[in-house]
């Protein structure tokens, strides 16, 4: 069995995350260059509230952009010298 059989039917919240960022990454090889590292930046956001997105039982992909958007804002603060 591999690491991601659980046994279940519908697929965990961290699951579903991997999904969008394997499709996602998939994508990323026929990018350019410079847009592939912006997309692994996005990517690497939008894993960062997977705990949270799975307690919330939100939809993984609102969620995942949900991540994303908190990430840009703390980023947008910090330029902002804002807390």
């Amino acid at each position: 069995m591999g690491g991601d059989e659980t046994g279940r039917t519908t697929p965990t919240a961290r699951q579903s995350l991997e999904r969008i960022a394997g499709l996602i990454e998939k994508m990323q090889s026929i990018m350019v260059t410079s847009d592939r590292k912006i997309s692994m930046d996005l990517v690497s956001k939008g894993r960062r509230h997977s705990a949270e997105i799975s307690y919330s039982l939100m939809d993984p992909e609102i969620g995942f952009i949900f991540s994303i958007l908190i990430e840009m804002q703390r980023e947008i603060n910090a330029l902002l010298g804002k807390r």
